[in-house]
């Protein structure tokens, strides 16, 4: 009973966090509302001006923040599961890096206003993500061996550092207009806010929720030693496969979003694990909400107290993920 009672206790708690965080992003920028005012646009009360403000500038920007940030988390969890490694996260396993090529060809051969680019990058990226992530799978892997946590945190750094410098060489190809686009979302900067690219990416966040979700109890088996997967019947090789395939695509459509995001995932992940069981029904809501509230607090202090110094909301996040990161590798170490 005291444990249910701690379980419900953190997931209110997560959630409110969450709302508040939610009305503060609303009522916050450069020009500033009260929360009541914010809570009231909500309700349909608001006034006109304050209204626009909040419908077409801040709320799909917010949106696009608890949607990447939920779905990082959770694309965190899978990840963990799938490797057994709290270091893991879509940038230490080089899915960041793939997609991140995919989008800067893309956007070197096509207009940023292209519909194309709208309707398809996110598929495309997703394949990008994926790829990366099964190939540093194989580095990794060694035949009738678990596989090795330190091998495939440098397998996937290795790659990373690899596509990253073909990024830049990419780069160096384009018009300066094309390039600051790169460069703003390889630095982290949200650049899917708008009603357009949420209708498109949004929809196909919400499915993989629900697909990922549905998976919870496979996914607690696939948590365990390979022998014990294997003896309670779970073909580990496809789950595997689901696994990855559903990572790298919250992954990739979230980038598409919000940029060149990293560490969100461990963050939400390993932090939810430390106050929940190791059930997967549970640490996906904790760790999505936790996200989401890091995703949007984050941008929150950069459009608040950082005006004009244009600093990306990714920098701040890795600002604040490498030192847990760092923490994280010397617990292991220990």
């Amino acid at each position: 009973m005291r444990d249910k009672k701690r379980i419900l206790l953190v997931l209110i708690s997560l959630s409110l966090l969450t709302f508040l965080i939610f009305l503060l992003s609303l009522s916050s920028g450069d020009q500033e509302f009260n929360i009541g005012e914010a809570f009231r646009y909500l309700l349909g009360q608001g006034d006109d001006g304050s209204a626009f403000i909040m419908e077409q500038i801040r709320l799909p920007r917010i949106l696009v923040c608890l949607l990447a940030g939920a779905s990082l988390g959770m694309s965190g969890v899978l990840l963990q599961t799938f490797t057994r490694n709290p270091l893991a996260d879509s940038g230490t396993l080089g899915i960041n890096a793939g997609a991140g090529v995919i989008i800067t060809l893309a956007i070197s051969k096509l207009e940023v206003t292209d519909p194309f680019y709208i309707r398809y990058l996110p598929f495309i990226a997703t394949f990008g993500g994926m790829m990366t992530v099964a190939l540093i799978y194989l580095i990794s892997h060694q035949k009738g061996q678990a596989i090795s946590p330190v091998k495939l945190i440098i397998a996937g750094v290795t790659l990373s550092t690899i596509l990253s410098s073909s990024m830049i060489a990419i780069t160096g190809r384009v018009n300066q207009n094309k390039l600051t686009y790169v460069v703003s979302w390889l630095a982290g900067k949200i650049t899917g806010n708008n009603w357009e690219s949420l209708a498109i990416a949004g929809p196909f966040l919400l499915l993989f929720w629900l697909l990922t979700y549905l998976r919870s109890h496979k996914l607690n088996i696939l948590g365990l030693n390979d022998e014990t997967a294997l003896g309670l019947g779970l073909h580990l090789k496809r789950e595997r496969q689901i696994t990855l395939l559903l990572a790298s695509a919250l992954v990739a459509f979230s980038l598409s979003l919000a940029g060149n995001i990293v560490f969100i995932g461990m963050l939400a992940s390993h932090i939810s694990k430390r106050f929940l069981p190791s059930d997967h029904r549970l640490l996906f809501p904790a760790a999505m909400l936790l996200g989401a509230f890091i995703m949007t607090g984050a941008d929150t202090i950069t459009r608040t107290f950082l005006i004009g110094s244009s600093v990306p909301t990714g920098i701040l996040i890795s600002i604040i993920g490498a030192p847990y990161f760092l923490y994280l590798m010397y617990q292991q170490k220990k």
